[in-house]
């Protein structure tokens, strides 16, 4: 039995946490888009998953997860998700502070990446909307939309910042 489900997140943290909620619900996740998610019926609570932004990952990082019986589930774009047996205990990809950071450090540049593609598209519809195109209203509505889509990301690079310091600040207080 398949469930398929809508649901946008812009926050991989409570995405993953609603993906291990559906598993413990005994819906496992099968595959998923930007948006959309399908689960299969299964055995609750057998699995813990973690999504991962996998930019520039080469085939022998798979190889080593696979090594450590973790299961790639499915990939969109630069996402991906793993899972793992939950009887084999805990399950984290990156297990030190340095590590989390980096990963921070490569989500607040795909978000900055983000932002600065909408302003430029903001822009030139702004500039677009403001001329004599008989489309003016459509194009002042599709940057008034642009905009909006900064502002959002803004919100979730300052929540990629603050985990970034408080675990910089973590690493300081036992390097001391």
């Amino acid at each position: 039995m398949e469930k398929r489900v809508y649901r946008c997140f812009l926050d991989y943290e409570k995405e993953e946490a609603w993906v291990n909620d559906m598993a413990e619900q005994g819906w496992y996740l099968k595959r998923t888009m930007v948006g959309y998610f399908i689960f299969e019926k299964g055995e609750p609570g057998q699995y813990i998953y973690r999504n991962e932004l996998v930019k520039g990952k080469k085939q022998d990082y798979y190889d080593f997860l696979e090594t450590m019986n973790i299961e790639f589930v499915s990939k969109f774009g630069v996402w991906a998700y793993y899972r793992k047996k939950k009887s084999e205990g805990p399950f984290e990809l990156f297990s030190d502070n340095p590590s989390k950071i980096k990963y921070l450090t490569s989500i607040s540049r795909l978000f900055i990446a983000a932002i600065l593609l909408n302003l430029l598209f903001g822009f030139i519809n702004l500039y677009m909307g403001l001329g004599e195109s008989t489309e003016r209203f459509l194009n002042i509505g599709v940057s008034i939309l642009n905009f909006v889509v900064v502002i959002i990301v803004c919100m979730q690079i300052l929540k990629v910042a603050r985990r970034k310091k408080g675990l910089q600040r973590e690493l300081h207080i036992f390097e001391a």
